[in-house]
C-alpha cells in the first residue's frame, strides 16, 4: 500500500541511479502522485526516463512539454521502440489530426514485433481518434480472441467503440464494473475524452 511511499521519498536524494528513479516514478504514478513521479524523471537522460516523463506530461495535459521530451527521444535514438511509442502517445493525445501518423507507426511496430494486447489497444485508440469505429472494434476483438484480453483498457476502449456505433454496451459495462470496480471508465476514456474535448473546442472556435 502507501507505506512504501515515504521509504521511496527518503531514497530519492541526489545522485540516485536512473533505475531507482524510474521505479519510484512508476510507484508514484500508481498512487496517483503525478507531480512526485515527474520529479523523479523530468531531468532524466535515459530513454526510459525521458519516455516516462513524456507520458506524465500527457497525463497532466501538457502536450507542449511532452513534445519536447519526444524531441529528446528522437535526438537520442530515432529507432528505439520507446521513441516510436512516444510519438504515438503524443499523436493520440493531440487528436484526430494526428491519428493517421499514430496508425502508420503502430502498423510498422505490429509488423516488426507482432501484434500484442498493448499494440492492438493503441491501434484501436488511433482508429477511434480517426473516427474509424468499426476498425477500432475489430482490433479490440482481436485482442480478446487471439490474446484472451480481459484487461480494463481493452474493455473501456471497446465500450467507446460500441458507443460511437450506437451498439448496446450494457454487457461490457457490467463486465468492467465487476472486474475493475475502482477503474470504472477510467484512464483510457479520460484521455480519449480529453482529446475529443480539445478537438471540439477547436472546431467550435473555428465555426
Amino acid at each position: 500500500g502507501m507505506s512504501v511511499i515515504p521509504q521511496l521519498q527518503s531514497m530519492l536524494g541526489d545522485g540516485v541511479d536512473p533505475v531507482t528513479q524510474l521505479v519510484a516514478a512508476h510507484v508514484f504514478l500508481q498512487a496517483g502522485m503525478k507531480k512526485e513521479a515527474l520529479q523523479c524523471v523530468h531531468q532524466g537522460r535515459t530513454l526510459e526516463q525521458i519516455s516516462c516523463a513524456l507520458q506524465i506530461y500527457l497525463q497532466l495535459d501538457r502536450i507542449d512539454l511532452a513534445q519536447k521530451q519526444l524531441q529528446m527521444l528522437r535526438q537520442k535514438d530515432e529507432d528505439s521502440i520507446l521513441t516510436q511509442l512516444g510519438a504515438v502517445y503524443v499523436a493520440l493525445a493531440t487528436g484526430s489530426s494526428m491519428a493517421k501518423d499514430a496508425l502508420h507507426t503502430l502498423n510498422q511496430l505490429s509488423e516488426q514485433y507482432g501484434p500484442s494486447i498493448f499494440l492492438l489497444n493503441l491501434t484501436a485508440c488511433g482508429h477511434l481518434q480517426a473516427g474509424q469505429y468499426a476498425e477500432a472494434e475489430s482490433k479490440l476483438e482481436q485482442a480478446r480472441q487471439e490474446f484472451g484480453a480481459t484487461d480494463a483498457d481493452t474493455l473501456v476502449n471497446l465500450i467507446v467503440a460500441y458507443q460511437y456505433q450506437q451498439k448496446p454496451t450494457d454487457a461490457l459495462v457490467q463486465t468492467l464494473k465487476a472486474s475493475y470496480p475502482q477503474h470504472f471508465l477510467s484512464k483510457g476514456l479520460e484521455m480519449v475524452e480529453g482529446a475529443f474535448e480539445r478537438e471540439s473546442v477547436k472546431y467550435r472556435a473555428a465555426a
